[in-house]
């Protein structure tokens, strides 16, 4: 007689299809500094994360699973931090301004007297701009030569390139807006009536977004016209625009709120504290938020109404999936029974470090065939076997809503580890998001796949029906 396999976890929470972005705190990457992180950037794909902190002080680079890759400490507050387009420069605005190798090798240093208030980079980090507490900016090389030297009525306080540095968009302590060229020829400023803490020009200079002290962001075309201006509530922080300014990224309050060409705003990001700084690539595909007051952190969200795939010249899709924020164990499993049935296998619980870091879709479609990724403590994995004994299971569709949910054993590998120190496996779905769970592989699994270990362990037909 078949016996019914009950594996109990603590939740239960289905995953529903995504809007225009998550409307909850679904980041693909969410990782704890220590400190107030007061600017966030990254290279154009999203696989270089810039973060700068206050307090103590520091710049830390993660990788687009929110590893550390490096870390430096300036001993001050870190007010801006810049990643060129290809990934390879860094530059940080502190104490001194200073530029870093991908690797975290210091290449240049530029002496001054004064703190770096601001800093960018064109996309092929060949362009820095600085700008100091003395209230001058300056247009560098990355060789280090001066092009030239600009005096403000105040600090200025943040700054951003056009992707080939002919245009540096400037936020100042003067309450203005200004657009430089390469040649540093003011073309024109814009006051505001309060601090211009935050600006970026969109990737081919057609666009400039400012947020202000007066609660307001400003969206300007490359002449200074004001297109739109939209009320915040709150001091506009962060911005960054995308390219062809098709969207504005802005952190305000306890959210980042993305805005279309138009100025409506698309969607939110909910965040665990004051939202400080904001990066979006410029497809729109990703945003970084750098969350200070609560809960200071670096968070990495999908924007899910972005396009996501290219044409490549033989006509296939250069990169179709589709991110499903879901970090947490709000995604777990609370119930679950497997067919054909055998010795129970041991799960993974919350006090075991599980958690559901992201789901991804193959297609916009929520239906189409999803890959989820979820983390557990080593010590559990050394205890059940090791990598090769573990596997992802997910409740069908059909049977998520049942009590028990009927699940399956899905495809899964071992992928590395997240900046805890937790193991992360990766699981592939042959339908879209639901619930998940981490499981020892079951002695009768394993008697009928017998034949060295388990590197991917396939779905296997039939287990979704209980009787």
């Amino acid at each position: 007689m078949k016996q019914i396999l009950i594996v109990l976890a603590f939740a239960l929470l289905i995953t529903v299809p995504a809007a225009a972005i998550e409307d909850r705190n679904g980041s693909l990457v969410n990782v704890g500094l220590g400190g107030r992180v007061v600017t966030t950037s990254f290279n154009d794909d999203a696989t270089v994360i810039a973060a700068g902190t206050q307090g103590k002080g520091g710049v830390s680079i993660l990788s687009e699973n929110g590893s550390l890759l490096w870390e430096y400490p300036t001993g001050c507050p870190v007010y801006q931090v810049a990643v060129s387009g290809d990934g390879q420069s860094i530059a940080v605005a502190s104490d001194k301004l200073r530029i870093f190798g991908r690797n975290g090798d210091l290449l240049q240093q530029f002496e001054s007297d004064y703190f770096a208030f601001s800093t960018a980079l064109s996309a092929d980090g060949e362009y820095i701009a600085g700008g100091y507490d003395d209230s001058t900016l300056s247009l560098m090389t990355a060789g280090g030569q001066r092009r030239w030297t600009r005096s403000l009525e105040d600090d200025a306080v943040s700054l951003s390139l056009s992707s080939d540095g002919s245009l540096l968009a400037v936020g100042s302590k003067d309450e203005k807006v200004h657009l430089y060229n390469g040649q540093g020829t003011l073309l024109w400023s814009y006051e505001t009536g309060n601090t211009v803490c935050s600006v970026s020009i969109s990737p081919e200079g057609d666009y400039v977004a400012a947020g202000s002290y007066d609660k307001v962001l400003y969206f300007f075309d490359r002449n200074g016209t004001l297109l739109w201006r939209h009320v915040a509530g709150s001091r506009v922080l962060g911005v960054d625009v995308s390219a062809e300014g098709e969207y504005v990224a802005a952190a305000y309050g306890k959210q980042v709120v993305l805005l279309n060409a138009q100025g409506e705003v698309t969607g939110e990001f909910p965040a665990s504290g004051i939202a400080e700084s904001v990066a979006i690539t410029p497809d729109g595909r990703y945003v970084a938020a750098g969350i200070g007051g609560g809960s200071p952190r670096v968070l990495v969200f999908e924007h899910i109404g972005a396009p996501v795939a290219e044409e490549s010249d033989d006509g296939t899709a250069e990169n179709p999936a589709v991110a499903m924020g879901n970090e947490g164990s709000s995604d777990l499993l609370k119930a679950f029974v497997l067919e054909p049935t055998g010795e129970v296998p041991e799960i993974a619980h919350i006090f075991n470090g599980v958690s559901v870091i992201s789901v991804l879709l193959e297609t916009p479609d929520p239906s189409s065939p999803a890959s989820v990724r979820m983390s557990v403590d080593g010590a559990w994995v050394e205890d059940h076997g090791g990598a090769d004994n573990v596997t992802i299971v997910a409740a069908t569709p059909e049977g998520v809503h049942q009590v028990p949910a009927h699940a399956e054993i899905v495809e899964t590998r071992f992928i590395g580890y997240d900046p805890e120190g937790r193991m992360v496996f990766e699981g592939h779905l042959p339908f879209g998001p639901t619930a998940y769970g981490v499981i020892a592989v079951p002695e009768w699994y394993r008697a009928e796949n017998s034949a060295g270990p388990l590197p991917a362990l396939p779905r296997l037909p039939g287990l979704a029906g209980a009787t």
